[in-house]
């Protein structure tokens, strides 16, 4: 009895294996009917290599003549067919274990994040988010929400070519704790109106959704060194002398008490300064900008659009109104905040360098969805003095 069941485990690990193996090259955020078929055919014949637990006939429901419910060690699988199930002949797979990959390349436990290529629903009072649809053909993939917290994804698609009869995949993501809990995958009849009219209310929620965004997302680059600039003119971090030559003289110099630095007074921004601790040189700490006529990192300029002014940086994903994170790179972040009385700041920040231990930040202050001014500062610095 215990070889034969050691045999049993062998050929249920080398089947678990083929699941995982033959899914492999899916690419993790690609999801349409070709996709859905084809990893259906691979897992039916992983399928042809395993032994039930449990016997089909025992499981078999008198009102749908037929089918069979098969338990597996990874989960179950509704199909027809007996113990030997056809891709076409699988109804539902039910997966609970990290044994088999689906074919977006997820498994169970993996981080919702991880799932979705980084992408995260914002956190809304709505009950049902868009994620994206098909860029053609029928498709689209959603997230439910409970008290902002995504508890299932969704990716639904449709696939046939004979009249108006066609195939839909569903797979579903059951979250927990921000991570796959479960994978299900179903396929059931459908017809092309159906189809047409489930996208067209994807499209709808989709297109609502987005006009009730603070923010779009936006792929531009993200907030860097190159950035700390003034009318183009390399600014922050920049000697003294470099900077007049640059700019032109001042219209005023301040000296700050407290041996804190000079501030320069140009038409329209204030530039402070301070000396280089390790090198005794007067440099750039921070300037703050209030006129128009003056123009900032990326053409950034005071009373351009909020939308216009967020458009020129990295944005990962739809800002929902209360704000949120726009992007993490690593040492590269940025944020948007918003006040109670509705002011809104974007707060990107780079480090200098590899070897500097100090990051510079861009905040940009907007009122009533025009941008009223903007800071450039060391972030160890309370806003530059500026």
């Amino acid at each position: 009895m215990a070889m034969k069941m050691n045999r049993f485990l062998a050929r249920l690990a080398a089947a678990v294996l083929a699941l995982v193996c033959v899914c492999a090259g899916a690419a993790a955020q690609e999801y349409d009917a070709q996709a859905a078929q084809a990893w259906l055919s691979q897992f039916a014949a992983a399928l042809l290599k395993m032994e039930p637990l449990n016997t089909p006939e025992d499981t078999a429901d008198p009102a749908r003549a037929g089918q069979y419910l098969l338990e597996y060690e990874f989960g179950t699988v509704l199909a027809s067919g007996g113990a030997a199930p056809q891709a076409e002949g699988i109804l539902a797979i039910d997966v609970r274990t990290a044994q088999v990959t689906d074919c977006r390349g997820v498994r169970v436990g993996m981080a919702l994040s991880d799932a979705l290529g980084g992408q995260t629903p914002p956190q809304t009072d709505a009950q049902l988010y868009v994620l994206g649809t098909q860029e053609s053909g029928y498709g689209w993939s959603w997230a439910y929400l409970r008290s902002g917290e995504v508890y299932g994804v969704e990716y639904i698609t449709y696939g046939g070519e004979a009249g108006d009869m066609l195939k839909e995949y569903t797979l579903t993501y059951v979250i927990d704790g921000g991570r796959i809990a479960a994978i299900r995958m179903q396929q059931a009849d459908a017809t092309t109106a159906q189809a047409q009219e489930s996208l067209m209310t994807a499209e709808e929620i989709a297109s609502r959704q987005q006009s009730d965004m603070l923010l779009s997302a936006c792929d531009a680059a993200a907030f860097g060194e190159h950035d700390l600039t003034l009318m183009d003119v390399r600014v922050l971090g920049a000697q003294t002398a470099e900077l007049i030559k640059a700019l032109g003289e001042p219209a005023q110099i301040q000296t700050l008490p407290g041996a804190a630095g000079r501030m320069l007074v140009y038409d329209g921004a204030v530039v402070r300064l301070g000396l280089d601790e390790n090198t005794g040189v007067e440099t750039v700490r921070g300037l703050s900008v209030s006129d128009d006529a003056v123009e900032g990192p990326r053409g950034l300029t005071v009373g351009m659009p909020l939308s216009d002014a967020a458009a020129r940086f990295r944005c990962s994903r739809a800002i929902p109104p209360e704000g949120g994170m726009l992007y993490e790179q690593g040492s590269l972040w940025a944020q948007a905040l918003v006040s109670e009385e509705g002011i809104v700041t974007l707060r990107y920040c780079c480090p200098m360098d590899e070897d500097a231990k100090e990051n510079a930040v861009l905040e940009c202050t907007a009122e009533r969805g025009e941008i009223r001014y903007w800071h450039l500062y060391y972030e160890n610095d309370a806003k530059g003095g500026a």
